[in-house]
C-alpha cells in the first residue's frame, strides 16, 4: 500500500456542501486525467480545467437543498482534505427498469482500491434507498476495466451497452445495475476496508 495512504489513520464521510465545490472539481479532473488515458484523447484530458468543473459542481451543490434527498453528494475527507466523492439521484423516469442512478464516484488516484469508494457508494445507496429506491443504475465507459471490475465485485449486473457522444468525442458506455440494493449492501459489508472510515 502507498506509504502516504498507510500513514493516515482515519477517513470520514459526510454530505457535501457548496464550500466543497472546488475540491470536488479538483478530484474529478485529477481522476479523469489518470483513469481515462487511452480511452479519451489526451488533447481533451490535458485541457480539462478545475474552474470549468467547479462551476458545474457549484450549481449541483447549490440545488441540493431544494432537491432534498432525491439527489445526494458525499465526500470522503482525510486530515481536512477531500480525497473522493460520490453522487446519486432518484431518476425522474426509470431507465432500464431502474429508479435511481449513481451519477459520479471519483477518488484521488492514491486512494483508489482502499475501500473508500465502496463506502461512498454505500452512503449514496442508503440515502436513495431511504427515499424509496430499491435498485441502482450506473454508467461506465466500456474500456474502463477497473471500474467495471469494481461494480461486478459488488454484485452489479451488466445490463446494456450503447454509443454516446461526450463533448464531441464518440465513446461506448455500459450500464450496470443492482436490481436489489440489499445485494449491494451485503457485498460492501462483506469486504474489508483499510483504516478507519466513519
Amino acid at each position: 500500500m502507498n506509504e502516504v495512504m498507510s500513514s493516515i489513520k482515519e477517513v470520514s464521510l459526510r454530505r457535501a456542501t457548496v464550500a466543497d465545490a472546488e475540491a470536488i472539481a479538483a478530484v474529478r479532473v485529477e481522476s479523469w486525467q489518470t483513469t481515462y488515458r487511452g480511452m479519451i484523447p489526451d488533447t481533451y484530458l490535458d485541457q480539462m480545467r478545475i474552474e470549468d468543473s467547479f462551476l458545474h459542481w457549484k450549481q449541483i451543490l447549490e440545488a441540493l437543498p431544494a432537491a432534498g434527498d432525491r439527489v445526494c453528494v458525499y465526500v470522503a475527507e482525510s486530515e481536512g482534505h477531500i480525497i473522493g466523492f460520490a453522487s446519486g439521484m432518484l431518476l425522474p423516469e426509470p431507465k432500464l427498469g431502474m429508479c435511481a442512478e449513481l451519477t459520479a464516484i471519483y477518488l484521488r488516484p492514491v486512494w483508489q482500491r482502499s475501500g473508500i469508494g465502496r463506502r461512498l457508494l454505500q452512503k449514496v445507496a442508503r440515502t436513495l434507498q431511504a427515499q424509496g429506491a430499491d435498485n441502482l443504475l450506473v454508467w461506465v465507459i466500456s474500456g474502463n476495466a477497473i471500474a467495471r471490475n469494481f461494480y461486478e465485485d459488488l454484485g452489479a449486473v451488466l445490463m446494456h451497452e450503447q454509443a454516446f457522444t461526450w463533448d464531441g468525442i464518440d465513446l461506448k458506455e455500459v450500464g450496470y445495475g443492482w436490481r436489489d440494493l440489499s445485494v449491494l449492501m451485503a457485498s460492501v459489508n462483506a469486504m474489508p476496508t483499510s483504516g478507519a472510515v466513519h
